[in-house]
């Protein structure tokens, strides 16, 4: 009987290597190819829900937005909740995708040595896919409206990787902390609700800002997905987007600050995953 012998490199990094992650790319490309196909499988509408589901959203809270937000013209409103909204589902998708994908993947332990920051970066790339197919409305949109292009547009894929970063530490927190207590599947989707509703989502950071105490203002922007929404406006419409930029500087900060201490949490607890798993 033919018996494989696996070594595990006991020199490979205690923490995020770029290196580790080259090495097994073959393996991050097949896992983003089967979650891909799976979530799309036996869908009467395929990949079509890519746009389906945030055209929905789109409408909703864009329609609330004109009734509030009577200065702007509809178009301009369904377009700033649109700018906002694909944003806020990439990273609802990264961090909910990633916090699941340890449990998700658990019958891949027992076969093979691998980084298992391989499982969760793998997500992100199918919400990454999804994301560049909704981008597809807010084009629509664009053009309806009669939007000129200019060159801060350019800094965009900037603030889309900030949400990426968002999601991923966010997500490899609550990963960790879902492989001991699977009570964490259930808590993620009411956080993202929550958050969605003190970010600047259906309004912009103005709009909350003026509302809030001052001594509140911080706390707003602890929420690091201010700095990514309020960033890819500014890139996309320019003027003030960006309501306060030691705010925006300060929100920036956070999203760093999380994805350092997710990043950290996981590899401290990753030997373990096979003892609850």
């Amino acid at each position: 009987m033919y018996k494989e012998k696996i070594v595990i490199d006991s020199g490979l990094s205690s923490f995020f290597s770029l290196d580790e992650i080259f090495k097994y790319k073959s393996l991050l490309n097949n896992l983003a190819k089967r979650d891909f196909i799976v979530r799309y499988k036996q869908a009467f509408a395929g990949i079509m829900w890519a746009l389906i589901k945030p055209l929905i959203s789109i409408l909703v809270f864009g329609y609330i937005s004109s009734k509030i937000n009577s200065a702007e013209s509809t178009a301009l409103n369904f377009l700033y909740v649109a700018s906002a909204m694909l944003l806020w589902q990439l990273f609802s998708s990264v961090f909910n995708d990633v916090s699941n994908s340890i449990v998700n993947n658990a019958n891949l332990f027992s076969k093979v040595y691998f980084p298992k920051i391989i499982i969760p970066l793998s997500t992100i790339l199918v919400c990454l896919v999804d994301f560049l197919i909704s981008l597809i409305i807010l084009i629509v949109l664009f053009i309806v409206s009669g939007q000129v292009v200019h060159w801060q547009m350019a800094l965009a894929p900037l603030f889309v990787l900030l949400t990426i970063i968002n999601g991923l530490g966010l997500g490899l927190y609550f990963a960790t902390i879902n492989v001991k207590f699977r009570d964490i599947k259930f808590i993620v989707p009411v956080v993202l609700q929550f958050g969605m509703y003190v970010s600047p989502v259906i309004f912009n950071t103005r709009y909350y800002l003026d509302r809030l105490p001052e001594w509140l203002h911080w706390l707003f922007c602890i929420n690091p997905m201010v700095g990514a929404i309020d960033g890819f406006k500014y890139c996309l419409f320019g003027g003030e987007a960006i309501y306060n930029w030691t705010y925006f500087t300060f929100s920036i900060i956070v999203s760093f600050v999380f994805l350092f201490i997710g990043i950290k949490y996981f590899y401290k607890f990753e030997r373990s995953f096979v003892d609850y798993i």
